[in-house]
């Protein structure tokens, strides 16, 4: 018996079972990544309709990011005990209240708290989705395959979202056709079997103690370049399509075609170094991958043209593709026990990058200009790198 069939098993899985759960994962993925990133196409209009500027934007985005960061800590911990469709079910319904919630906001403190609650449900599912992978057997292969779904729905938000205000749809339409397909994850997930709670399997390897998992080179290491990464990620998502209108006087559609250049070639660039990250030291990918990614969206901070922005968004997704997936399946598969508590960890650090790092980038924008801004975000995407250079030179070392 594979792996995993013998994880899909407790839960009297079907043939086919495992295709399916991947194929769902990466449904999932898709219906993550347009809630994750819908906001930053509409943004101009939510702080028209809202009367709100950038620093209240910032505040916003933390308020997502912390709901973030407790769901992700609270999913691996509620996903190690109880499984993972118990935990996705709750979460995928949460996210369906709050971004229904989100679209019927009237005042800014409304859309606050409704986006808070959203984060809360979305660090869940980013849990249960990264985990779902490893729980199946999945290598670096089916976890760049499942974030895939991630950027065909990240590129797909600012496509239709543009077309909607194009058409003179509001704002509030795209949060609630985001809620609705939740609404269908919801069903699909009802229907599917899932593995069983990872701390179940006596097979698994000894289990260690929270605050010895927190201090472990590879975990910390590991947390910290997801933290620098999605600073990076989210910075562009949030923040290029307000860019493009302010630096260059283009329309919501052409300005939403930087960000779905980026989101395509982060696509383009999870599926090519899906393929090929096997013939490679995997840390040397990712410190590889932060470098380009942070140099080029410095280019795109000091782009002079339209067209000099969008190569740089191209080059900086393509290099930053295959960052998040990689660092998740190289550290997940070593605590194969404890893989809910280790992602829910690095998940939550990651989405510390927006908590951070987004305040700082509006009152930048605010005090400066979003060009300054973005060259924090820059910096943030390198340092991806440097963290990944202790990983790298140990692996060496070990042969």
């Amino acid at each position: 018996m594979r792996p995993s069939e013998a994880v899909l098993a407790g839960e009297g899985s079907v043939p086919g079972s495992v295709r399916w759960l991947a194929v769902l994962a990466t449904l999932g993925m898709v219906g993550h990544g347009l809630g994750q990133t819908v906001l930053g196409p509409v943004l101009p209009r939510v702080m028209a309709d809202l009367s709100i500027r950038e620093t209240a934007v910032g505040v916003l985005l933390a308020a997502g990011s912390l709901g973030f960061m407790c769901g992700c800590l609270l999913g691996g911990f509620v996903l190690d005990r109880i499984g993972l469709k118990p935990t996705l079910l709750a979460a995928w319904l949460g996210v369906v209240l709050s971004l229904g919630g989100c679209a019927l906001s009237s005042r800014y403190p409304e859309l606050l708290v409704s986006y808070f609650l959203f984060g809360l449900g979305s660090g869940f599912i980013e849990t249960g989705l990264n985990v779902l992978p490893a729980q199946i057997g999945g290598g670096a292969w089916m976890m760049n395959l499942v974030h895939m779904g991630y950027g065909v729905g990240a590129l797909t938000a600012p496509m239709g979202a543009g077309a909607l205000l194009q058409v003179g749809r509001g704002w509030r339409t795209a949060f609630a056709a985001v809620a609705a397909l939740s609404a269908v994850l919801l069903v699909l997930g009802a229907a599917s079997r899932m593995p069983s709670a990872p701390s179940r399997h006596r097979e698994a390897s000894p289990s260690q103690p929270l605050s010895r998992l927190a201090r472990n080179y590879l975990v910390v290491l590991s947390a910290l370049a997801l933290l620098f990464y999605v600073a990076g990620e989210h910075g562009m998502t949030s923040w290029a399509v307000l860019f493009m209108e302010g630096q260059y006087g283009v329309g919501s559609l052409q300005a939403g075609v930087a960000l779905s250049l980026f989101w395509g070639a982060i696509l383009v660039g999870r599926l090519f170094q899906g393929a090929v990250v096997s013939r490679f030291s995997l840390p040397a990918v990712v410190m590889a991958s932060g470098l380009i990614s942070g140099l080029a969206i410095g280019g795109f901070a000091l782009s002079s043209s339209s067209g000099e922005a969008y190569l740089a968004a191209t080059v900086a997704g393509l290099a930053a593709g295959g960052i998040y997936p990689n660092v998740m399946i190289y550290t997940n598969r070593r605590f194969p026990r404890q893989v809910g508590v280790v992602t829910g960890l690095l998940s939550m650090t990651a989405a510390t990058g927006t908590f951070l790092f987004q305040p700082v980038v509006g009152r930048v924008a605010e005090v400066l200009s979003l060009s300054a801004g973005f060259l924090i975000l820059a910096g943030a995407m390198t340092a991806v790198g440097a963290c990944f250079l202790p990983v790298w030179l140990r692996r060496s070392r070990e042969g």
